[in-house]
């Protein structure tokens, strides 16, 4: 046995019925508040084929006082990929853009925090006054580099893919 396995993971227990498609159309629902820090990051991420942020944080002067915060210097995002080709390029045009902007202070991470591995997330974490706005230039010259298009990808995502993700959980109940 590895070292650390006797250790109990924290995780949020989901049922097995739960799915991608839950939070893809919950996130596609529901109204969000964004820091004004990392606004244009999270919408730039949005914008990106199979990518929809679930979860973020500017950073604050009084983390303690908040739900889920990051001192300030400090942001994350979190998101949800969908399993696709496109999905797949989407997180690492991500990966790539944070290791070309700030390799030390901005990082890409599998945060699988629930029991069903069908919930994998992302965290996008900048630490040491990394600069969200640097990363979103980043990203946007790669999806040019790599033919990324990002124009009608959110309209795309409101209009259709919330009403396939609300079809599907229909099945499933």
């Amino acid at each position: 046995m590895s070292p650390g396995r006797d250790r109990k993971q924290e995780f949020v227990e989901v049922s097995g019925d739960r799915t991608r498609e839950e939070i893809i159309f919950a996130v596609l629902s529901l109204p969000v508040t964004v820091d004004d820090r990392i606004r244009k990051l999270v919408d730039l991420l949005n914008d990106l084929p199979d990518v929809y942020t679930c979860g973020s944080c500017g950073g604050h002067q009084d983390p303690e006082t908040r739900e889920n915060a990051v001192p300030e210097g400090y942001f994350y995002i979190q998101f949800l990929v969908e399993p696709t080709e496109t999905g797949f390029l989407s997180l690492g045009i991500i990966d790539l853009a944070a290791r070309n902007v700030d390799h030390d202070n901005l990082t890409v991470n599998v945060l699988n925090c629930t029991d069903n591995p069908n919930l994998v997330m992302f965290n996008l974490l900048g630490k040491n006054r990394a600069d969200p706005d640097d990363l979103a230039k980043e990203i946007r010259e790669l999806c040019s580099a790599w033919g990324v298009s990002l124009k009608g990808v959110r309209a795309y995502k409101k209009r259709v893919r919330r009403q396939i993700a609300h079809d599907r959980i229909r099945e499933l109940h």
